[in-house]
């Protein structure tokens, strides 16, 4: 094990701190299998010392080395550990109809040419293989997976743990949960969403930054642009209605009952251009859910956090994923952007209604159209 373990018992003192939800223990172990032929006392690499055709410390001759890392998933908890049944993509989760039952990794599974049903030998003890799961990204890959006290008893560590898994009562809860483990187990290292979030690169994160620095920018623009069209426009409508404005005047209409004319013409346009703008915006983000490209999505660590074959570091692995490029419209959008087109409409309808208030009934009879 690359980390050092700890009593089961942790588990439970966690689960009664405020704010968690559930938590559940997990043991991550690697499984070095050395097999072939071992050369002489006399053709072994000295340790430290850098001989030709390998490093220190490396077994030399024809010896194959063959690392396999393996979790130890609490199966009551099926939904919080290093692997969860929603994880499965073929065969099923830990059940009740094998006493040895293992999940392999898809990854794993395929470059072994391991299938569901057959059989895993781990220490010289057999295991079924019922599932293959695939790993999400950002967690800890292992090959393999069995119960918790089936992997504590072959590896003889019964009642020792290296990994907690915590969920919080709800997102907001999270910062002070994690303090408060850090502040309980000063020996532990808690990793939450959001460090994992700030691991992750790809295009994924390169359309991020994209929208963050151009998105509010370009919003501001457009509706400035909006506003000031809608306002233009307002104006040209009252002066292409000079003698019907000022006809209203000279029959004894007030100022106000004018401006009113105007700016609730406006007003009404800006609630018909919000509903047939919230139309496009719907039909626009659709179409982008359905014909955007996948971005990828790449989260660098090391293969399940161990150390390699004798001590060496262990091997830096990047975890890809694609994401699908989605547009969604949630309720609040949508009434934020009618607000915007009602907003724009009473500017659009003041700037007009003020220049109509300026008419003179005389202006109207002098001009012939």
């Amino acid at each position: 094990s690359g980390q050092i373990s700890f009593a089961a018992g942790r588990v439970d003192e966690v689960a009664a701190i405020e704010d968690v939800a559930a938590a559940a223990g997990g043991l991550t172990l690697t499984m070095t299998t050395i097999s072939g032929t071992v050369p002489e006392a006399e053709s072994q690499a000295t340790p430290g010392a850098g001989a030709p055709g390998g490093g220190p410390g490396m077994v030399r001759g024809d010896a194959a080395v063959q690392p396999v890392t393996v979790s130890g998933v609490d199966a009551s908890a099926p939904e919080l550990g290093a692997i969860t049944a929603g994880q499965v993509t073929e065969g099923a989760y830990f059940g009740t109809a094998r006493p040895r039952e293992a999940l392999l990794d898809v990854a794993y599974a395929a470059r072994e040419g391991i299938g569901v049903g057959e059989r895993i030998d781990l220490d010289g003890t057999a295991f079924t293989v019922v599932g293959l799961v695939e790993t999400p990204l950002g967690g800890q890959a292992s090959d393999v997976y069995l119960r918790l006290a089936q992997l504590q008893s072959l590896a003889g560590r019964e009642g020792r743990v290296n990994v907690l898994y915590v969920r919080a009562a709800d997102a907001d809860a999270v910062p002070a949960v994690s303090a408060l483990i850090e502040e309980a187990y000063p020996d532990t290292s808690v990793t939450t969403a959001d460090a994992l979030a700030e691991q992750v690169s790809g295009s994924l994160v390169d359309a991020e930054e994209l929208t963050s620095s151009l998105g509010l920018a370009l919003q501001i623009v457009g509706l400035l642009g909006a506003v000031l069209i809608a306002s233009l426009l307002t104006l040209s409508s009252v002066t292409k209605r000079t003698r019907e404005l000022g006809t209203l005047s000279a029959v004894g209409w007030p100022r106000r009952l004018v401006v009113r004319q105007v700016a609730g013409e406006s007003l009404l346009q800006g609630l018909l251009g919000g509903a047939l703008g919230v139309a496009i915006g719907v039909g626009g983000a659709a179409l982008v859910s359905s014909l955007a490209p996948d971005l990828t999505a790449e989260v660098a660590s090391a293969a399940g956090g161990l150390p390699g074959p004798f001590g060496q570091g262990a091997a830096e692995a990047v975890a890809a994923e694609p994401v699908a490029l989605t547009a969604s419209v949630s309720a609040g959008l949508v009434a934020l952007a009618v607000v915007l087109a009602v907003a724009g409409g009473l500017v659009a309808g003041a700037v007009g209604g003020l220049r109509a208030a300026r008419l003179r009934p005389a202006d109207a009879l002098r001009r012939i159209d």
